[in-house]
This record gives structure tokens, C-alpha cells and sequence, in this order.
């Protein structure tokens, strides 16, 4: 790029927010524009279903850099307007409110949204990605009363945690034999279905909710072939899917669980590239494409899209990291665990730890409490995980 070019990222999170100030670390001296969904700057999103749900934590804090950083930066903000249209040909791309925006070089950080069925889809229940989302959450937990949590991954766990410290009564319902199972195997699982369950979560396994209504006494929740459950409060948190309609009409674009990418972040589209939560790059540590829902990930791919955007060659191969906090417990992970076909556990006297292996390499690594054991694994898969394939 030069330096009469004009960049525009659209996303308000981490890989758009990290993308702009890269690009000015490294020099970049032409037009920046930043278009967000939402009607604030880019704020720390893992705080949605941790701290803005037991507290009101100031600005400065959930903010990723204060607002007078953009303007010092010379990056424009174009808050409360989506993109609507990538026209790829013309290098345009529309927006909400009826401006076109032309860019040299474009960003797509625009993230997930979260799953909602329609089968669970009633006036009321309550979905968690936004701080909108989370203040009105917030609100009703003020009340106690029961709260019915639809999942049992990372959002699930956050949110029955705060939920229990807030005087609510807990249920949870995982479909699958035990929470996490996807990701850290069903031995770890069980570890951690016991731990809910100390804390005073009534969790319930296999559990597969086919509908939820509301009527004046509250919600009630049907479970294949087990009794309903009622509840004053309803969270769906069953994961997200990449905030990708807005380019279906897009057809230099590859859209497969997520805007694909080479492992540098370009797209098929020239002067394209994607970041984030719905990028699906290709991942030269495992040979194959992946998509990471990874706040730190999202940080360091918006890093990386910088680079090449100013024309780096430089993969991007990261080491997968991601924690937790539920029940007063750190649940940490590194590398890559869900499709291991080994793992070793151990009990440490912190918590349970596990090794994961494919074939005869590690490739991830996951424990309670023991941040030393995870910077180990993570310093082993450093020399470990070499890339499978080479840039072209």
C-alpha cells in the first residue's frame, strides 16, 4: 500500500481494533476508517459474561484504549452502522445508513453472532455477546430467582457462575455426556461437570432441550424425554456462528464456516482480508483451515492482518491460548485439543491437568489452576508444532 491509500476495517472487536493500531506502528500513513455495529469503540468482549454481570466496571476499564487514542491515531470511527454489501469488483463496501465507503485495502473482523435456534427462539431469553446483551441480563439477576442456562461450554460456565454469586438458583443443561466435552475429552469433562456441581449448579447431562416458552409465571424449558424445567430466566449459550450474511453477495469470496483465508489473511479477493472470529485461515501448524473463537487469537490475527497488508510475508501460526474463571477456578487451555486422539490426565495438587497428542506430537494442553503447567505445555508446543505447509 502507499501512503494516499485508504483502509477500512469492519468489525468493532479485537482483530479490527488491533488491525488499525498496527498499521500505524508500522507505519502506514493513509486514510483508517473504522466501522462498527455497535455504538461504542472496541471494549474487551470476555468481560461480557464475567464482570459486566456482577458488577459496573468504568469505561476506562472495558474499553481496549481510550477514546482520544483514534483520533491521536488518525483512525476515523464510524460507530452504530453495519456493513450491509462488499462489492469486491469496485472496491466499495455499503453500509446501513445508505454511505458507501471506497477502500484500497479492507478488513472483515464482524466476529459471531450467537446461535439461536428456532426452536429456541421466545420473547425474553437472553443471548450473550454484547455489553447490550449483558446489561440486560445483568438487570434480572438482580432479582435471583432460577435461572436456566441452555449449554455447557465457556459461556455457559462464566454465566452459571455469576449467575450463583448474584443468589440465583442454577440449572444447566448440556447435551452432550459431559461440558467440554468437545474440547478437553469427556475424562477432563467429568472433572468438570463435578465442579458445577460443588458449586451448586443442578447440571444435567444429555440433556437436549427441544423448545422454550414463556407464559405469565415464567419460562418452561422441554428436554427430550425427561420432565420440562421452569425458570424466571432463560440463557442460550450454545457457541456462535461467524457474522458472514452481509457477504453473500460477494462471490470472489470463499465462505465456509467463516471467510477463508490463506495463512497470511488474505481472501480470493484482492485487497481483502479477514481477522477474528469469522476468519477461517489456513493453519500451517495443522494443514488444514481453522477458525479460532479466541479473544487472544483474535488480537494477534488483527496483528497479523496488518502485516500483510503493508505486504509481510509473515504466517500466521499461533498457539491457540483461552481461559476461564468459574467457580473461583482458572481453566486454561493451549494449543489444539479438540480433535487429539490421546490424552494423558493427571491430577496435580491444584486441579486436573491433561496432555493432548496426535499421532506422536502434543498438540495441546489443559489445567485447573496451574498456570505454571500451561506455560511449560505452551513452551513445548513452541518447538513442538512446525509448519506443514509453506506460503505461496
Amino acid at each position: 500500500m502507499t501512503g494516499r491509500d485508504r483502509v477500512v476495517l469492519v468489525g468493532g472487536g479485537p482483530a479490527a481494533w488491533r488491525c488499525g493500531f498496527a498499521l500505524r506502528e508500522r507505519g502506514f500513513e493513509g486514510s483508517l476508517m473504522l466501522v462498527g455495529e455497535e455504538p461504542r469503540p472496541p471494549y474487551d468482549r470476555t468481560m461480557v459474561s464475567k464482570d459486566l454481570l456482577t458488577r459496573e466496571p468504568p469505561e476506562a476499564e472495558l474499553a481496549l484504549s481510550p477514546h482520544g487514542a483514534y483520533a491521536d491515531a488518525g483512525i476515523e470511527l464510524r460507530l452504530g452502522v453495519a456493513a450491509t454489501r462488499l462489492d469486491t469488483e469496485r472496491r466499495r463496501v455499503q453500509l446501513s445508513d445508505g454511505e458507501v465507503e471506497p477502500y484500497d485495502a479492507l478488513l472483515i473482523a464482524t466476529g459471531g453472532r450467537p446461535r439461536l435456534p428456532e426452536s429456541l427462539r421466545c420473547p425474553g431469553v437472553h443471548v450473550l455477546r454484547t455489553v447490550q446483551h449483558a446489561e440486560r441480563f445483568a438487570r434480572e439477576l438482580e432479582r435471583g430467582g432460577r435461572v436456566v442456562i441452555v449449554g455447557g461450554g465457556l459461556i455457559a460456565g462464566e454465566v452459571a457462575t455469576a449467575a450463583l454469586a448474584r443468589g440465583a438458583e442454577v440449572t444447566m443443561l448440556e447435551a452432550l455426556e459431559t461440558p467440554l466435552a468437545r474440547g478437553v475429552g469427556v475424562e477432563i469433562g467429568r472433572r468438570i461437570e463435578r465442579m458445577h456441581r460443588d458449586a451448586g449448579v443442578d447440571l444435567r447431562v444429555g440433556a437436549v432441550v427441544e423448545r422454550i416458552t414463556r407464559s405469565a409465571a415464567g419460562y418452561e424449558v422441554a428436554i427430550a424425554g425427561a420432565a420440562a424445567v421452569t425458570a424466571d430466566s432463560v440463557v442460550v449459550a450454545i457457541g456462535i456462528a461467524p457474522a458472514t450474511d452481509w457477504l453473500l453477495d460477494a462471490p470472489a469470496l470463499e465462505l465456509d464456516d467463516g471467510v477463508a483465508t490463506d495463512d497470511c489473511c488474505r481472501t480470493r479477493a484482492t485487497g481483502v482480508f479477514a481477522a477474528g472470529d469469522c476468519a477461517r485461515w489456513s493453519n500451517r501448524l495443522l494443514g488444514r483451515l481453522t477458525r479460532v473463537e479466541h479473544w487472544d487469537t483474535a488480537v494477534r490475527h488483527g496483528e497479523a492482518a496488518a502485516a500483510s497488508m503493508l505486504g509481510a510475508k509473515e504466517p500466521f501460526c499461533p498457539i491457540p491460548f483461552v481461559w476461564s474463571l468459574q467457580h473461583g477456578r482458572r481453566l486454561q487451555w493451549v494449543g489444539e485439543t479438540a480433535d487429539a486422539d490421546r490424552v494423558e490426565v493427571e491430577d496435580l495438587e491444584s486441579g486436573p491437568a491433561a496432555r493432548y497428542w496426535r499421532g506422536d506430537r502434543l498438540c495441546g494442553g489443559f489445567a485447573v489452576d496451574a498456570p505454571r503447567f500451561v506455560g511449560g505445555l505452551r513452551r513445548e508446543l513452541e518447538l513442538e508444532l512446525q509448519p506443514t505447509t509453506t506460503t505461496t
